[in-house]
């Protein structure tokens, strides 16, 4: 293609600018070569700055976290794939580190050691949290509270002082320009991009390789229409993770993968807000604390464990049961049940995302029953006449059965017994009136499918080939595949942009 068609010319273009964005253009430019950022939102930052901003790390023999990490795969990755991720994982603490001196930026540990699952080998993870950078307030376009911290949330605080390492090494970066083709040469190999920013056509030619790690596609209603099972699925993820560079990689005949597995729990969607909220327990953060509530389906029955050891990554799958004598699906919406007690142990909803859309959930849940999304009766009878009620219902409850159920549960809380293994220490019985009902959907945290990539984080075809010059990094086309280990999105977004960067720096440039 004549050079006088390009607009732009670089060494290494990265499509995205969040954590694994930032990554992988900090190591290509830390390779010797220029790299620039075009962000298709307004905002830097993506998923990392609405996360807990947990980033897990091998502390232990590389050898067993991969044992681990195979057995989480249950024989979907190759070995070679899986040894690149943990090695990675291996180094990602003392990259963190050295990173921090840029900007003072403090790194912890977090008191929870081992791993999510009680695969061998978990027990050389832990996991570390930027707490603090120096003088950062929080981003005025991200907002949300998590459990436990004061102050900006840890992933906040972790895009910051990436952002500042990328601010630091003087990478050029271009928001609010949407990359909308890759551009190869008559071989195939990617050479460029083409892009729009402010209604402006750009061509921007990559000397040695593009990296895409522009995010997932959860706010891509037909992909999600066709890759899960259940429906709806709602999202909290950034209204720019539509799926883009899934799709450009399609074109270039890349492989895809896990594309119905989603990173996602079960949480709240109401009209007045477009992005999706999240109940208020995650992680590790304290397995002792009390979950005053527990999840029914539409006819008031249990069916799951409301506080699994990733409750904000596989409870979703419980509930995309099909049911074909209705049609439908009897869990989705489900209903979050608890008593008054419950009520005034704290929010059970946390808004985590834009600001245009912020909603800070009242501490006693009383601003959210004033509303009409949380319904209340008086006796458990009285609560499933107003859940049946409900449009969501379709008249399924019957008084008989959720009293039966809730028995059941407050029997279970004596016994320190349940039939679904919830953790004993966070049961609560439902037994003070009034009872309160509210319904919960299956949420998407951030998805994992796309494009399949190699150990060196090169995207693939259909036939395991390489497509030439081409990148990945992040949650597009994630490692994760099965079961996700608690802060190996953040870690993942770390390791594989060194990787992704890196060797898309040491690409033969063209002429």
């Amino acid at each position: 293609m004549p050079a006088t068609k390009w607009t732009g010319e670089t060494d290494v273009v990265v499509l995205g600018y969040g954590a694994a964005g930032a990554v992988a253009a900090m190591s290509a430019h830390d390779a010797g070569v220029k790299a620039i950022i075009l962000e298709k939102g307004e905002y830097p930052g993506g998923v990392t700055v609405t996360s807990g901003g947990g980033v897990k790390y091998v502390a232990g023999d590389v050898a067993r976290a991969a044992k681990y990490f195979d057995a989480l795969s249950w024989g979907r990755m190759e070995a070679d794939v899986i040894e690149a991720f943990v090695q990675g994982l291996a180094e990602n603490l003392s990259y963190a580190k050295e990173l921090a001196k840029v900007d003072g930026a403090q790194i912890a540990e977090t008191t929870f050691k081992g791993s999510s699952y009680l695969f061998d080998g978990g027990e050389v993870m832990s996991s570390f949290k930027v707490t603090s950078v120096p003088g950062f307030n929080g981003f005025p376009w991200s907002v949300g509270k998590e459990f436990g911290l004061i102050g900006p949330r840890a992933g906040q605080c972790l895009f910051k002082m990436l952002m500042d390492n990328v601010e630091a090494r003087g990478i050029e970066t271009m928001l609010s320009t949407r990359a909308a083709t890759l551009v190869t040469d008559r071989q195939g190999a990617v050479v460029g991009v083409e892009a729009e920013s402010q209604g402006k056509r750009l061509r921007i030619r990559a000397r040695k390789g593009v990296v895409l790690a522009c995010g997932g596609f959860e706010q891509n209603e037909w992909l999600r229409l066709h890759c899960f099972e259940g429906r709806p699925l709602h999202s909290m993820a950034p209204f720019t993770n539509t799926g883009d560079g899934l799709i450009m990689a399609q074109k270039l005949g890349a492989a895809l993968w896990h594309m119905w597995l989603v990173h996602g729990s079960y949480g709240f969607k109401f009209d007045e807000c477009p992005l999706a909220m999240r109940h208020n327990f995650s992680g590790h953060a304290n397995p002792d604390r009390k979950m005053p509530w527990i999840i029914v389906d539409k006819n008031g029955r249990r069916y799951m464990n409301e506080n699994p050891p990733a409750p904000q990554d596989t409870p979703f799958r419980f509930m995309q049961v099909l049911d074909p004598d209705l049609p439908g699906y009897p869990r989705i919406p489900s209903y979050m049940l608890f008593d008054e007690r419950g009520r005034r142990q704290g929010a059970i909803g946390n808004y985590v995302g834009d600001e245009k859309y912020y909603y800070e959930w009242s501490a006693d849940n009383s601003r959210e029953i004033e509303k009409g999304w949380i319904v209340s009766g008086g006796s458990i009878g009285e609560l499933a006449k107003r859940l049946k009620g409900l449009p969501s219902n379709q008249g399924r409850m019957e008084a008989a059965v959720l009293e039966e159920t809730v028995a059941r549960w407050n029997q279970h809380v004596k016994s320190g017994g349940d039939p679904f293994n919830r953790t004993p220490a966070t049961a609560m019985a439902l037994e003070t009136p009034p009872f309160y009902g509210v319904e919960v959907w299956p949420i998407i945290n951030n998805t994992h499918g796309g494009p399949v990539h190699n150990a060196k984080q090169q995207v693939v075809d259909a036939s395991g080939s390489p497509i030439p010059r081409l990148y990945i990094a992040g949650e597009l086309g994630s490692f994760i595949n099965s079961l996700y280990e608690l802060g190996s999105n953040l870690a993942e977004c770390l390791s594989s942009g060194r990787v992704a960067g890196k060797n898309a720096a040491l690409e033969e440039s063209l002429r």
